[in-house]
């Protein structure tokens, strides 16, 4: 769980001097207490764990509405005007309940970027007596939530996609994924804040719906457990089965627990998986050696002499989308690689930190990519990097082209 840093918004002590308003709800003025606000004070607790720091201290719009032992409100002020006209309450003897919140409209059921900080606090007036109100502790009082997803799983992604967050029933947030036409998918960051509607028992329906690998895929696990203050990442991961399966799990503040969603992407809407508008077959992607290595099998890097290792990647349609992934025996190889930009690579459209690997292994890359019908790739170079790598290093090629069809080829070399 994130810890949101400290905003201190403390007010200044107010109320110089004081008279009273006369609030008189007892049978005579003997049965009547008085509420001070002398050395009253607003400020936020340091340990919310919400995402981001707060936007405003306990500014003048912060509403305060006191309610008596029957629920019914009987005076309200905004933050300013106690501060403007510092008057003490006269109230008949009893226990009431004071609320602090930082709007005066309602805590919204559901609605993105908008935190809503508050506070309760019991009160008690004995006859005759004067309760001051002293300090009060804002907290956030909704849970928040933010939906990422990892290398892995954006890879397989072949459409626009949404996962729905849903705490109240109807009361839905939708975070988009939207799938760019084949350039790097990009999505929702916003922040959603929920209400808390059942203490406790409260839980949090996660459902995402999209495209992955050319099929609509609907997934929906439960949480609960939900609180205020809580800050939930929900992060959407591909990962490998013992079988060697591709599947997908999520990741809740860290923790997997046991919410994994359905494997394999099997549930849909339509029953089967299947999209009805995704194109068939592979499109003719494919790579081609053009060297005198037979690609479709393991490569031994020579040790010594030269490495004419070339190919040809032949996309009919069109190159939208061109990564590759890596993967090999040789943890020290993962190791180098993840720190030059990590083991997926976008050719089309590399991240910075990405730019190092293309001195390891000198793969084609950039916008002109895009559209491509034939893109040559020249590997020879990669000799002298790998040589220092012992193992089988394995090179997954992944193509989505302008149809939207899709093709994964392996190129495996092996460094005795």
């Amino acid at each position: 769980m994130k810890r949101f840093l400290a905003i201190a918004a403390c007010a200044a002590t107010i109320l110089s001097s004081c008279s009273q308003d006369e609030f008189h709800y007892g049978q005579n003025g003997d049965s009547t207490g008085t509420l001070s606000f002398e050395q009253f004070s607003l400020d936020f607790d340091g340990e919310m764990t919400t995402p981001s720091k707060a936007t405003e201290a306990a500014d003048d719009n912060y509403m305060l509405y006191l309610y008596d032992s029957s629920d019914a409100l009987v005076w309200e002020k905004s933050y300013g005007t106690v501060k403007a006209s510092p008057e003490g309450i006269s109230l008949a003897a009893g226990e009431y309940r004071l609320e602090v919140r930082s709007t005066s409209a309602a805590v919204p059921v559901a609605k993105f970027s908008a935190p809503v900080y508050g506070a309760s606090k019991s009160i008690s007036i004995k006859v005759g007596e004067t309760t001051a109100v002293g300090q009060i502790t804002c907290t956030l009082l909704q849970s928040a939530v933010s939906i990422n997803y990892n290398d892995g799983f954006l890879d397989m992604v072949t459409g626009n996609g949404t996962t729905s967050v849903e705490v109240t029933s109807g009361y839905p947030l939708q975070y988009a994924l939207n799938y760019n036409e084949g350039s790097t998918p990009t999505y929702d960051r916003r922040i959603g804040y929920f209400a808390v509607n059942n203490g406790d028992n409260t839980t949090m329906t996660v459902t995402f719906k999209g495209s992955i690998e050319g099929k609509t895929q609907k997934m929906t696990t439960t949480v609960s457990g939900i609180k205020a203050r809580d800050w939930h990442i929900i992060t959407f991961m591909k990962k490998v089965e013992a079988t060697g399966n591709a599947g997908f799990s999520i990741v809740i503040d860290g923790l997997v627990a046991d919410l994994e969603l359905d494997n394999n992407l099997t549930a849909s809407e339509t029953g089967d998986g299947n999209d009805p508008n995704a194109p068939a077959g592979d499109g003719g992607i494919k790579l081609v050696s053009t060297c005198g290595y037979d690609i479709t099998q393991p490569v031994i890097v020579p040790a010594s002499g030269a490495f004419n290792f070339t190919m040809r990647a032949e996309i009919p349609n069109g190159a939208r989308k061109f990564t590759v992934g890596i993967a090999s025996t040789n943890e020290d190889f993962i190791t180098s690689v993840n720190t030059v930009g990590g083991t997926t690579l976008d050719l089309i459209n590399p991240s910075e930190e990405a730019l190092g690997i293309f001195d390891i292994v000198p793969f084609p890359h950039g916008s002109e990519l895009l559209g491509a019908t034939s893109i040559d790739f020249d590997l020879s170079n990669a000799q002298t990097s790998l040589l220092g790598f012992k193992g089988t290093h394995t090179f997954t090629m992944n193509v989505t082209d302008n149809s939207g069809c899709r093709n994964s080829i392996d190129i495996v070399l092996v460094v005795e």
